[in-house]
């Protein structure tokens, strides 16, 4: 009898290893779904980014009150996706940026709460930069977009 449940326990424990799912393990055996890109995201490849007037739309109804949403989507050096979405009720600026996929980043979802976004022409990292501000949180990364 012992024989017959270590063989079933064996045949458990082989058979549960060779699933594959459609996620991706990053990290520290962290699972995050594999991302999908969308039509809409804006796409930043090391300051080559596609759909930039997605966001200038966006940067203008945050200037304007109206509300909106965008995902930006950027590339690391190793072509790992770092997911940020922002969105704009009307009044704030709901950040949720998603660095699971980052292999060699910490792999945390960061949340924060910004009243506005600004633009900073010849900045330091490049010639524009979009960084949020204002926000609850005082020691985050408030980078949003540069180019």
């Amino acid at each position: 009898m012992k024989r017959l449940m270590m063989a079933g326990l064996f045949l458990v424990l082989v058979a549960g290893c060779n699933e594959h799912g459609d996620q991706v393990e990053v990290g520290l055996g962290k699972q995050v779904a594999d991302y999908e890109p969308a039509e809409t995201d804006i796409v930043n490849t090391h300051g080559d980014v596609l759909n930039l007037e997605q966001f200038e739309e966006f940067y203008g109804n945050v200037k304007n009150g109206v509300e909106d949403r965008v995902r930006i989507v950027s590339y690391t050096d190793e072509g790992d996706p770092i997911l940020h979405d922002l969105e704009f009720d009307g009044i704030l600026i709901h950040s949720v940026r998603d660095s699971r996929q980052d292999t060699f980043g910490n792999g945390e979802i960061m949340e924060m709460t910004c009243k506005k976004i600004e633009h900073v022409e010849d900045g330091t990292m490049a010639k524009n930069m979009y960084n949020l501000a204002d926000c609850n949180k005082n020691d985050a990364d408030d980078s949003v977009l540069w180019y």
